[in-house]
């Protein structure tokens, strides 16, 4: 499978790491990688995609012409909240329902015996997935730059579920943690799971580039998928929101707009209800009777 890479053994938090070029191309062959469905019947909605930017304060995205026009198509959150500073921690959270003592963007390590929201659907027989723009290939645990121009592509801070060991040591869920070729395939064919986590590029994310980037990226790309039956459902739910806002000093609210046929009949809307990232692990527990992490899901407000 090229250096970096191993088929004996437990993997782990650092094993798939290779970026050498022909290490990259043999994993892309060779790595396994896993579409799981299901069909269990929620409360709400049967598909709960979440989708996260980077760092903007919520007037400014608001104000962003292409985030604006999204949120004519969904109910805008204006009372939605991220829980710190900075990046990792919110995914970490989003994740978790918790950050877990995790304070910083470096390489963090949570204990396997810690549970996140995978151990809930898996539970309850609910299918997930991962997918992440620019990962080089399924199940990779580091950081990996574009090859023509040394840009930031693909980040580990940003993938919610890859400082966890409870995942990293478990090939079958590290399978599951995809890039967007396989988001491609798996529409194409159909085979997209029940909970998504979503996360774009370096320069689509705004973390790179601006919220006008991101903003566009996210209307271009979300604007085909609303209308693809494969993806977006009556009974499909969408979160689109921001990791953290780009001030520090501020209350940390971020823009955030519920889309999808879950919320077909409430199309420019505004809830005002307050919420934060442990919303979104508060809602899919409560839509799919999964219990809880015994964390600050336990507290937190849902959706519905």
């Amino acid at each position: 499978m090229g250096s970096g890479q191993s088929t004996t053994g437990a993997p782990g938090p650092t094993m798939y790491t290779a970026t050498a070029s022909a290490s990259v191309a043999a994993a892309q062959a060779t790595a396994l990688t896993l579409s799981p469905t299901s069909n269990v019947a929620g409360k709400n909605f049967d598909r709960f995609v979440q989708i996260f930017l980077e760092n903007q304060d919520f007037d400014i995205a608001a104000g962003d012409p292409n985030l604006a026009y999204l949120a004519t198509q969904g109910i805008v959150l204006d009372n939605y909240y991220s829980i710190t500073h900075p990046s990792q921690p919110n995914y970490i959270a989003a994740a978790g329902a918790s950050t877990h003592g995790v304070l910083l963007d470096n390489f963090a390590r949570i204990s396997a015996d810690v549970e996140t929201i995978v151990d809930l659907l898996e539970a309850g027989g609910v299918s997930w997935s991962l997918y992440q723009e620019d990962m080089p290939y399924s199940g990779f645990e580091g950081d990996y730059v574009n090859q023509q121009n040394g840009a930031n592509d693909y980040v580990r801070k940003h993938n919610p579920l890859m400082s966890y060991d409870s995942v990293t040591e478990d090939l079958n869920r590290l399978a599951k943690s995809k890039n967007f070729t396989m988001f491609d395939r798996d529409l194409a064919a159909n085979t997209l799971p029940q909970w998504m986590f979503i996360t774009p590029n370096m320069t689509n994310d705004g973390h790179d580039s601006s919220v006008t980037v991101a903003g566009k990226w996210a209307r271009n790309w979300l604007t085909p998928l609303l209308n693809n039956k494969n993806f977006n459902t009556d009974r499909t739910l969408i979160v689109l929101t921001f990791d953290e806002c780009e001030n520090y000093f501020a209350a940390n609210r971020v823009f955030t707009v519920l889309l999808g046929g879950a919320v077909a009949g409430k199309k420019g809307t505004t809830n005002s209800t307050k919420f934060n990232h442990y919303s979104l692990t508060k809602t899919v527990e409560d839509n799919w009777n999964l219990g809880n992490l015994g964390e600050n899901d336990v507290g937190a407000a849902a959706f519905f």
